[in-house]
């Protein structure tokens, strides 16, 4: 995966959010109290994930410092590093071998294959779907979905949903980028057809 394919914006939108959502619930929990002090190891292991993609990824002072006002202060979100494309389908030929992805929003769905843009298609219902999806047809090739999340990835998440616990953010940026979440950590339609196969 290219550098400027991973989902940073993302990622750090879905810890920002989920950082506010964790304050909000620590300041409703009785001071001293056993669930406050769970809320406050979360809001430690969010802020530390943040702060460690921020360092990684981020190499502008300037926006690690928008990025942080925006969790501390509830600062405008920052508008770097670019957002990607959602992926709402990955596709492999048998015959040829060739990879399709298809990205976008309700707007403009971009189809890609081997990572040349071949149309633009405005086809989100096709991919809406949460059962398994018939082979995508392009120019007389067929490609069935495939995906690219390990299994640890797919069995963290489905370990997230069955238990409520906290969303395993050392596998975001994985499913962000092969479109199995959105920045709320919710299962996308192509999530629910990964989770399905797995």
């Amino acid at each position: 995966m290219r550098v400027e394919q991973l989902p940073l914006h993302e990622e750090l939108e879905a810890l920002a959010r989920h950082y506010h959502h964790l304050q909000v619930e620590r300041q409703n929990a009785s001071p001293g109290s056993s669930p406050r002090r769970h809320l406050e190891d979360k809001l430690l292991r969010v802020r530390e994930r943040f702060d460690r993609v921020l360092e990684e990824w981020v190499p502008e002072e300037e926006l690690r410092e928008a990025w942080r006002a925006y969790l501390d202060h509830h600062g405008p979100e920052p508008e770097g590093p670019p957002a990607i494309k959602p992926m709402v389908f990955r596709g492999r030929s048998e015959v040829t071998g060739s990879i399709v992805e298809i990205r976008g929003s309700e707007d403009e769905l971009r189809v890609e294959v081997d990572g040349a843009l071949i149309e633009r298609i405005a086809a989100e219902k096709d991919f809406a779907s949460t059962a398994p999806l018939a082979p995508y047809r392009l120019n007389e090739n067929e490609f069935e979905e495939i995906f690219a999340a390990s299994d640890e990835a797919l069995q963290a998440l489905s370990d997230f949903l069955d238990r409520g616990e906290s969303p395993p953010w050392e596998h975001a940026s994985e499913l962000l980028a092969d479109g199995l979440i959105d920045v709320h950590f919710a299962l996308t339609p192509r999530g629910h057809r990964a989770l399905a196969r797995a």
